[in-house]
C-alpha cells in the first residue's frame, strides 16, 4: 500500500499534490482541484477538453463545487463514525472501570464480616473457657462418687408463645379473689350467661320477659328490695317463667367511692353489718313474695365492690357476680343500656352493642366462652329504637347460630367447680 502511494503520479498543475486521475482528451495528470468529473470520467478545465454538453464555465463550476460538497461530506461521515466509535469505547472503559470498583468494595466489605466473625468467635471462646476454669476452683466436690457421676439436670420444656394476646383473663377458680368475685365461666365451653338487674325501673321487663320466652331461654336478675317492693307482680312473674333471682342489697346504695374519685376504697358508713342488713333484709321480702329464697349470688349497687366487701357477703352466704369487663368498653359485655340518652358520657346505640358482642364472640382465642352480659330491666331512654332490649333476639339468634349456649349463672358456677350448696345453708334467714 506505501510503495502504491510513493508511485502515484502528481498533478501537473500543482505538483505537489498526486494526481487522482486523467483527463481523457489531453491525458494531463489531475487532482481534485483540477478535475472536472462527468459521470465519473476525469476532463480538465481547457474548453478544448470539456465535453460537449458542458459549454458553459457557470456549469463547470457548478460541478465542480458539487464534487468538492461530496468530498467533504464523505469527510463529515467518516469523522462522525470516528467519534461514535471513540465515545462508545470511553463509555465502556468507564463502565469496566465502575464494575472493577464495585466487585472490589464488595470483596472487601465480606473481609470485614469474615474477620469480625472470626473475632468474635475467639473471644466468645475465650470467655467460656474463663468462665469454665473459675467454675472448675470455685466447686468443691463433696462427694467422689457424685463427682465422678454428676446428675444432669432434666431438659427445659419450652412453652410456645401464642401469637394474640386474649382480651380477657378470669382469675383462677382458686385464688381467693377469683372465689368471691365470679366475673367469667370457664372458657373452654361455649355458654353464655344474661343477666338483667332490677334496681328503679321496670318499664321494659315485659318485652325482655317475652322476648326470652319465646326463644326458650332463661336468664339470672338480681332484684333490689326497691324494685320488688314497688313491682310485686313483676317479681313474681318472673319467677314463673323459670328465671333464677339474685341479690341486688335492699336500698341499692353505693358501697364505695368509685362514683367520687373512680377508687374503689369502701365508704365509712358501710361494713360488715350494714351489707349483712341489706342482702338479708333483700332476702326476706323476696322469701315474702314469692315463697322462695333467691340463689345466694349477689350483685352490688353500680358495680361498685372490692376484696373486703366480697369477703363479707361471702361469709353470710352469697358469691359476688359481676360481668366480663375489658380493657374498654368495646371489650366487656356491660350493654350500657342505663345512660339516659346520646348526650351523656357512655351512650352507646342498641346496634353498637349488638355488633360488639358478635364481633368479640368471633375473636381468638375462645370469643365470649362463659362471658356475663350485663343488662337492665327499666331503661331511661324515651326514644323506642334507642333502647337497648330491642336487639335481645337478634343477639341470641345470632349466638345461637354460632353455637353458644344460653345459661343461668348458678349453673355457670357449678360448671367453674364453685358448689353454691355450702353458700346457702348460710343466706338463710333464721
Amino acid at each position: 500500500m506505501t510503495g502504491k502511494k510513493k508511485n502515484r503520479p502528481h498533478c501537473t498543475n500543482h505538483p505537489e499534490r498526486r494526481a487522482r486521475g486523467t483527463c481523457v482528451s489531453c491525458g494531463v495528470k489531475l487532482c481534485k482541484e483540477c478535475a472536472l468529473i462527468v459521470r465519473g470520467v476525469y476532463y480538465c478545465f481547457s474548453p478544448a477538453c470539456r465535453p460537449e454538453n458542458i459549454t458553459d464555465d457557470t456549469t463547470v463550476q457548478i460541478e465542480k463545487t458539487s464534487t468538492s460538497q461530496l468530498s467533504s461530506s464523505d469527510t463529515f461521515w467518516k469523522q462522525l463514525v470516528f467519534r461514535s466509535a471513540i465515545t462508545i469505547s470511553l463509555c465502556g472503559l468507564f463502565f469496566a472501570v465502575w464494575a472493577l470498583r464495585e466487585l472490589w468494595y464488595s470483596n472487601r466489605e465480606i473481609s470485614q464480616l469474615r474477620s469480625s466473625r472470626v473475632n468474635l468467635l475467639q473471644e466468645l471462646q475465650s470467655r467460656n473457657e474463663t468462665i469454665r476454669t473459675l467454675s472448675a476452683a470455685s466447686t468443691v466436690p463433696q462427694d467422689t462418687e457424685t463427682t465422678k457421676n454428676p446428675v444432669i439436670p432434666p431438659p427445659v420444656k419450652l412453652v410456645k408463645k401464642q401469637s394474640y394476646s386474649p382480651l380477657y383473663s378470669p382469675p383462677p377458680s382458686n385464688s381467693s379473689y377469683g372465689y368471691f368475685h365470679f366475673a367469667n365461666g370457664p372458657t373452654n365451653r361455649k355458654n353464655v350467661a344474661l343477666t338483667f338487674d332490677g334496681g328503679s325501673f321496670a318499664n321494659v321487663t315485659d318485652d325482655i320477659l317475652d322476648t326470652l320466652s319465646s326463644r326458650s331461654v332463661t336468664a339470672t336478675m338480681f332484684l333490689s328490695g326497691y324494685f320488688m317492693r314497688k313491682y310485686p307482680e313483676v317479681t313474681r312473674k318472673i319467677i314463673q317463667y323459670g328465671h333464677e333471682c339474685g341479690n341486688h342489697t335492699y336500698n341499692h346504695p353505693h358501697l364505695t367511692t368509685y362514683a367520687t374519685d373512680r377508687l374503689r376504697t369502701t365508704l365509712p358508713e358501710m361494713n360488715p353489718d350494714v351489707l349483712r342488713e341489706q342482702l338479708l333484709r333483700a332476702e326476706e321480702l323476696f322469701f315474702k313474695i314469692t315463697g322462695t329464697y333467691p340463689v345466694p349470688l349477689w350483685r352490688a349497687p353500680y358495680g361498685e365492690y372490692n376484696r373486703d366487701i366480697c369477703l363479707w357477703a361471702k361469709n353470710y352466704g352469697y358469691l359476688h357476680v359481676g360481668w366480663r369487663q375489658g380493657k374498654s368498653w368495646r371489650y366487656g359485655l356491660d350493654s350500657n343500656d342505663w345512660v339516659p340518652d346520646s348526650t351523656t358520657p357512655g351512650y352507646h346505640s342498641p346496634e353498637d352493642f349488638l355488633n360488639k358482642v358478635i364481633a368479640l364472640s368471633k375473636s381468638p382465642p375462645s370469643g365470649i366462652n362463659g362471658g356475663i352480659i350485663l343488662m337492665h330491666l327499666g331503661t331511661q331512654r324515651k326514644e323506642k329504637t334507642a333502647q337497648t332490649h330491642r336487639i335481645l333476639g337478634t343477639l341470641i339468634d345470632t349466638l345461637r347460630a354460632d353455637g353458644y349456649r344460653f345459661i343461668k349463672v348458678s349453673e355457670m358456677v357449678e360448671t367453674a367447680g364453685i358448689h353454691l350448696a355450702s353458700l346457702r345453708e348460710r343466706s338463710h334467714i333464721q
